[in-house]
């Protein structure tokens, strides 16, 4: 399908190749949005400044940094950092203009690198207003490369893929949305093996790393307590297994259960072997034995939940599993500090601390990112197994209102527990992420082969 334009061929400008179907106002919104939340995340917290020394700034503080201060070293997570913020954003560009059809590739990636380079360029000049925040054409450099490889892997494969990814996610989410429930776990399970993602291809740091491994599995079990090898390791492979177990809603039989088993095991291995390329992680083979008997209960308990619970058991079990997670997550290590004076350092010293994404944008860290699809996806996938386990929920009247009173809650308790917790900080952007996850869950289809029948199940 070819979209249909909207501008004449003389015009120049990037908007002119913005186009109005369907999947291109989808693709402009996404734009409009990211370069949004980019414009909103930078100029976090919001805190003017009295004056400026413009001369002081521009001509010295904005390029102090390396590579343009070679006596300046910057760190990997704001290397990273900076050189991953704009792909999504140069790859959505490029794929809107190359699906256009209107430029070579050679203009689509001039016409990116100009957007990205000078949003940017905007952004960091827009700090020098702002307290705690210092513009630097270091991050300027990293933010256009960045844009500038989103651009060339949307060239390649935007065009290609778009309609393709586009069409299976619509068919997935109308018809087996548990399908894209598990690609999501997934990517949060890779991007939580290899966090805090600082890479690195130093022959040096690799063989630190592999000599700091955990290869004897007295010592490997004991880097973490029992309740955290349960929860984190043994529970998430297992849930993970039985998801892709149920893949397009696959008919299950015993090979099937020990041949997705397999596959999360290779998955849990290939994901430990490339921890020696991450700075500061090392190799630790108990996580692999965690993740292998969590991998296989797959072959025990999968026959079980087919023919000998309810699926309004099973629901149940769901239910009670997502949550003791979200709370698990939010509540180890348990080093709970019952002072109520300690507790109230913790409350917000302004109102700007309660704005959305105020804790994420000041950390500013890759691990932020995860957090915030994390928790909007665990409060979703809750939400939507509360639809289907109650028609209360799942009710056009209040199923909005169930839900978004489930993510407040959630939010609460979690974050609540943390001003009593030793290292924790509460965050209400961490509450705004169980709601919008809340109204997400809403907005899924129901599917009635997942849906337990009373009549059959009671």
């Amino acid at each position: 399908m070819s979209p249909t334009a909207c501008y004449t061929a003389n015009e120049g400008s990037i908007l002119a190749m913005l186009e109005t179907t369907p999947n291109s106002r989808f693709l402009i919104i996404l734009i409009l949005l990211y370069s949004a939340l980019l414009i909103y995340a930078s100029l976090m917290p919001f805190t003017w400044v009295e004056s400026i020394n413009f001369q002081q700034t521009f001509h010295h503080d904005f390029w102090s940094d390396w590579p343009f201060n070679s006596h300046r070293r910057i760190s990997g997570s704001d290397f990273v950092s900076n050189l991953a913020l704009y792909m999504p954003l140069g790859f959505l560009l490029a794929t809107q203009i190359t699906l256009s059809n209107r430029t070579s590739r050679k203009t689509t990636i001039i016409l990116v690198l100009i957007f990205c380079g000078g949003l940017s360029l905007g952004i960091e000049c827009l700090q020098t207003f702002i307290v705690n925040r210092v513009p630097s054409a270091s991050d300027w450099l990293l933010n256009s490369i960045s844009g500038l490889v989103g651009a060339i892997a949307g060239i390649i494969f935007g065009h290609k893929y778009f309609y393709r990814v586009t069409a299976w996610l619509t068919d997935r989410w109308q018809h087996w949305p548990l399908d894209i429930f598990t690609l999501l776990l997934l990517m949060l399970l890779c991007a939580d093996a290899l966090s805090p993602f600082l890479p690195t291809i130093k022959l040096s740091q690799v063989w630190r790393s592999l000599k700091r491994s955990h290869f004897d599995l007295v010592d490997g079990f004991s880097q973490h307590p029992w309740h955290w090898w349960i929860m984190v390791k043994i529970q998430t492979f297992h849930l993970i297994s039985l998801m892709l177990s149920f893949w397009n809603g696959a008919k299950q039989h015993q090979r099937h259960w020990v041949k997705f088993a397999c596959i999360t095991v290779l998955l849990a291995l290939g994901m430990e072997l490339m921890k020696p390329m991450i700075a500061s992680r090392t190799i630790n083979v108990a996580n692999v034995i965690a993740s292998n008997l969590g991998s296989f209960l797959v072959v025990i308990t999968g026959p079980l939940l087919i023919t000998r619970i309810s699926r309004k058991s099973i629901l149940t079990l769901a239910i009670l599993s997502i949550l003791s997670y979200l709370l698990y997550l939010g509540w180890t290590p348990f080093n709970f500090n019952w002072e109520l004076q300690s507790a109230k350092q913790k409350l917000p010293n302004n109102l700007k601390e309660l704005l959305p994404l105020y804790h994420y944008a000041m950390g500013a860290t890759m691990e932020h990112a995860r957090l915030f699809v994390q928790n909007i996806t665990l409060s979703a996938i809750l939400v939507y197994l509360l639809r289907l386990r109650y028609d209360s929920f799942n009710s056009h009247e209040n199923g909005i209102y169930f839900a978004l009173l489930t993510g407040l809650i959630v939010g609460i308790l979690q974050e609540g527990g943390q001003f009593f917790l030793v290292n924790r900080t509460p965050s209400m952007t961490d509450i705004y992420c169980f709601l919008i996850g809340g109204y997400l869950g809403t907005k899924i289809p129901r599917n009635d082969k997942l849906r337990y029948d009373s009549s059959k199940n009671e």
